[in-house]
């Protein structure tokens, strides 16, 4: 359920005559909203003042849409360090128990050039929420599902190909997360890819940005079910 379809499942709700809802509704329209204090506060509570919704209607609506985009609070992260680092690479780990944190005693080599490490395999993690990119809203406002029809755009920067030898891409979208398991080699070699994000770093940075155009190119290294210590050992031998 997005917006659109909460704002409509509140006026259906609404039981009281045409004349309040059209009153509520016109008062919501000239209203200047500011969060926390937004659009959909201002109408339920008007339409609760109006007697025609009750407490117990509007916890029934809440219930539903709570439901519906279970990962909505992840997109109210705004420390990107919070989003790309605690939360994805903590979702990571909670899939398979066997994906360590690297250090210098497992890699020698170690310099924080990738994130997480399982039997000498190299794994970098990179997250992206699914937003519409067609609006200027806060992420939590412009969340899409994962069957969205609208045009979309997640970005996933800053990749390395020649560090780590498999990614873990974390797609987060309101009612679902999807994880992609690529080789680094399949991360070079999509068609998406571009060398070079910034100026001057002479290649060693790439990006690649997904959307509604190209994310089918993803379908074959999406993780089903929960055996993500086999998808990481298949893309290694993809490598």
């Amino acid at each position: 359920m997005e917006l659109l379809a909460l704002k409509n499942k509140i006026i259906a709700s609404f039981t009281g005559s045409a004349q309040d809802l059209e009153e509520v509704l016109n008062m919501v329209e000239e209203d200047q909203s500011i969060f926390p204090f937004n659009e959909y506060e201002h109408l339920i509570c008007n339409l609760m003042h109006k007697k025609g919704l009750s407490y117990e209607q509007y916890m029934d609506i809440r219930t539903e849409y709570m439901r519906a985009n279970p990962n909505l609070w992840i997109f109210e992260i705004s420390a990107p360090r919070g989003f790309g680092e605690k939360f994805a690479q903590t979702y990571v780990q909670g899939k398979c128990s066997k994906l360590e944190r690297p250090s210098k005693k497992l890699d020698p080599n170690y310099s924080g050039d990738y994130d997480l490490w399982l039997d000498g395999i190299r794994i970098e993690v990179k997250a992206s929420r699914a937003v519409e990119s067609d609006s200027e809203e806060p992420l939590y406002m412009k969340a899409l599902s994962k069957n969205t029809h609208k045009n979309f755009l997640m970005n996933f920067q800053q990749l390395k190909p020649q560090c780590c030898d498999v990614f873990i891409w974390v797609a987060v979208f309101r009612d679902q997360i999807t994880l992609w398991v690529m080789s680094s080699k399949e991360v070079l070699e999509n068609p998406s890819y571009s060398k070079g994000q910034h100026r001057g770093n002479k290649g060693n940075e790439g990006q690649l940005h997904i959307n509604q155009s190209n994310i089918a190119q993803l379908a074959p290294y999406e993780l089903h079910g929960d055996n993500l210590e086999e998808a990481i050992r298949n893309a290694v031998k993809r490598n």
